[in-house]
C-alpha cells in the first residue's frame, strides 16, 4: 500500500516536471521573475521527490523483507513455525529510519513542488 503511494507520488512528480519542461516557462520565455522563480523551485522540488521516492519505496521493500526473515527465525527457533505463510514482523529502529527519512523528504518536497506549481498557475 506504501510503495503504490510512493509510485503515484512518483508518477505525478514526473508529470508535473514534464510539462513544466515542455511550457513555456520551462523554457525561460517569461518576463515575469516571480514566475521564473517559482518554476525553478518547483522542479527542483520534485525531481527530488522522485529520488527520495525511489529510496523510501527500496526501504520500505527492504525493511519489509528484513522484519518478515527476522520473524521466521524468531518462529523457528521457538518451534511454533507452522506451515502457513508468514507475512510480517517487527522493523528495527534504524530499518524504520531508513523509511522514515527519505518518505518526509519526498512527500515535503511534493507538497512544496506543487505549491510553487500553484503559485504559477496564480500569477497568470
Amino acid at each position: 500500500m506504501y510503495v503504490d503511494a510512493f509510485k503515484t507520488i512518483i508518477t505525478a512528480s514526473g508529470i508535473a516536471v514534464a510539462l513544466l519542461a515542455s511550457s513555456a516557462v520551462g523554457a525561460g520565455r517569461t518576463t515575469n521573475p516571480i514566475v521564473a522563480f517559482s518554476a525553478k523551485v518547483a522542479a527542483v522540488c520534485l525531481i527530488i521527490c522522485v529520488i527520495f521516492s525511489v529510496v523510501a519505496i527500496a526501504g520500505l521493500l527492504r525493511g519489509h523483507e528484513l522484519a518478515k526473515s527476522r520473524n521466521v527465525e524468531e518462529r523457528r527457533k521457538a518451534g511454533k513455525l507452522t506451515g502457513g505463510e508468514v507475512t510480517e514482523g517487527k522493523l528495527s529502529t534504524s530499518e524504520l529510519l531508513w523509511i522514515l527519512a527519505p518518505a518526509t523528504v519526498a512527500l515535503s518536497c511534493f507538497l512544496v513542488g506543487f505549491v510553487f506549481l500553484g503559485r504559477i498557475a496564480f500569477q497568470f
